[in-house]
């Protein structure tokens, strides 16, 4: 389980991960990559078609089976959602296009279960949802910033998050 910290919050419903979702949208930029991690209904898929929809993008569905979905909302930004779950081996890694995506300058990359291969830049932030039958609501989300932009993005989601709660 996701231990208390200073980043570590509970989600009371399935309406905090939308709002999460919603609050990283006015917050992320060209050249973000958001790692997704978690158990199988956790909330990785709402998160993210919350973020597209607040960015303009449309609906969002998990890309489970076709593996990738791009997504062009207004303001020339490219959101690329990426489900690693039905990967086995990393071979099959290039053929998803990640590192076109991971370097796209207009790109915002939200990769889920993104744990399962080491696919990620050094500055990434990864988002952490998890069942926590203890905690009010049933759900935990963690996030952590690995480099200069991601620890900034994780700092101002946090805030905006807290201050809305």
């Amino acid at each position: 389980m996701i231990g208390p910290g200073p980043l570590a919050l509970p989600l009371a419903d399935v309406a905090a991960t939308i709002r999460t979702g919603r609050a990283l949208a006015a917050l992320v930029r060209g050249g973000d990559v958001i790692a997704l991690v978690g158990e199988l209904g956790a909330g990785k898929t709402t998160l993210t078609a919350a973020l597209v929809a607040a960015l303009g993008g449309g609906p969002a569905a998990s890309p489970t089976f076709s593996l990738v979905h791009r997504y062009e909302p207004a303001g020339g930004l490219v959101v690329w959602h990426v489900d690693l779950y039905r990967i086995e081996h990393a071979a099959e890694l290039p053929e998803l296009g990640l590192d076109d995506a991971i370097g796209d300058p207009r790109g915002i990359v939200m990769i889920e279960w993104a744990d399962k291969f080491d696919v990620l830049p050094r500055d990434h932030l990864t988002i952490a949802l998890e069942h926590a039958p203890t905690v009010e609501g049933g759900r935990v989300l963690q996030i952590t910033g690995s480099g200069p932009r991601s620890r900034s993005l994780a700092a101002e989601l946090v805030a905006v998050l807290a201050s809305s709660s």
